[in-house]
């Protein structure tokens, strides 16, 4: 998931209640509220969704959410499939420059607030796209240029199928641009509470990535900074919820994360893949 970083401390947030758009910082009076949904769940865990949610209420952290875009941007096509949009944090700059972006997700609230925001925006279709089940047919017979999975799959407890459903989602010579939680020694008490399955290594994901019928082009980590404050609160605290004081933390690395791209950092919270669908043919599993 993205840094969650919020200004008072929080367990999980049902992102249902809300109606409003992650530039209304009002909506911070809610990141309070609790939800008892299973962890569990026949398609992404609600949980990440509404914690990446609630993240975005808090306006200031557009320059993290925009850095984020930066780092994927080179790897997108004219015709964008987005998975697991939320409330649209990154979709506002996916379909910058014309590009056509259909933005999916599997919680209906999420999908009316997408429709919200970009109904005057052409260029922007919302759907459906549930990577426990078989890509939706239209996609598999107009695939896409581009996928976009940020902080999605770790939810999904068969994640081989899941990349195997946005290969046959993409193009021939089509690119993922895929960002997970890195390294398993950060799995703590926070990531249980929202529906992680897992945290992946290098190594894991290229492989995954490999077998699922992709060619990883680039794999890097991202956010060094903020990989130490997690092993402390999930591993060493065994905290299920973030501290409070640190809400704008992730715009204020932000220059510091920029550096990540000269010295290419050995470890991070986050992984970023670009990888690119194989061009002979695969058969989802």
């Amino acid at each position: 998931m993205f840094l969650q970083i919020f200004g008072d401390a929080i367990r999980v947030v049902d992102f249902n209640q809300f109606s409003g758009h992650y530039r209304q910082p009002p909506f911070r009076a809610a990141i309070h509220a609790r939800i008892n949904a299973p962890k569990t769940r026949g398609h992404m865990a609600q949980e990440n969704l509404a914690l990446t949610a609630t993240l975005n209420q808090i306006a200031e952290l557009d320059r993290y959410n925009h850095w984020v875009y930066e780092r994927i941007s080179h790897a997108l096509g004219r015709r964008v499939l987005e998975v697991g949009s939320g409330t649209g944090n990154i979709t506002q700059f996916l379909c910058a420059e014309g590009r056509e972006v259909t933005a999916t997700d599997v919680v209906p609230s999420y999908r009316n607030e997408l429709e919200r925001l970009f109904e005057g925006r052409p260029n922007v279709r919302v759907g459906k796209f549930d990577l426990m089940a078989k890509a939706p047919d239209a996609f598999v017979a107009d695939p896409f240029d581009s996928v976009v999975c940020l902080n999605v799959l770790e939810h999904i407890e068969d994640d081989l199928f899941a990349l195997a459903q946005m290969r046959d989602s993409l193009a021939q010579g089509g690119k993922l641009a895929l960002l997970v939680p890195a390294h398993r020694v950060l799995y703590g008490e926070f990531d249980r509470a929202v529906g992680h399955f897992r945290r992946y290594e290098k190594r894991e994901l290229a492989g995954k990535l490999e077998k699922a019928g992709f060619v990883v082009l680039e794999m890097r980590f991202f956010s060094l900074a903020a990989a130490l404050p997690w092993l402390i609160n999930g591993r060493l605290l065994k905290r299920d919820y973030l501290p409070s004081g640190q809400a704008d933390l992730a715009n204020r690395l932000v220059p510091l994360l920029k550096l990540e791209r000269l010295i290419g950092p050995p470890c991070g919270l986050s992984l970023i893949a670009i990888a690119q669908k194989m061009t002979n043919n695969y058969e989802s599993n």
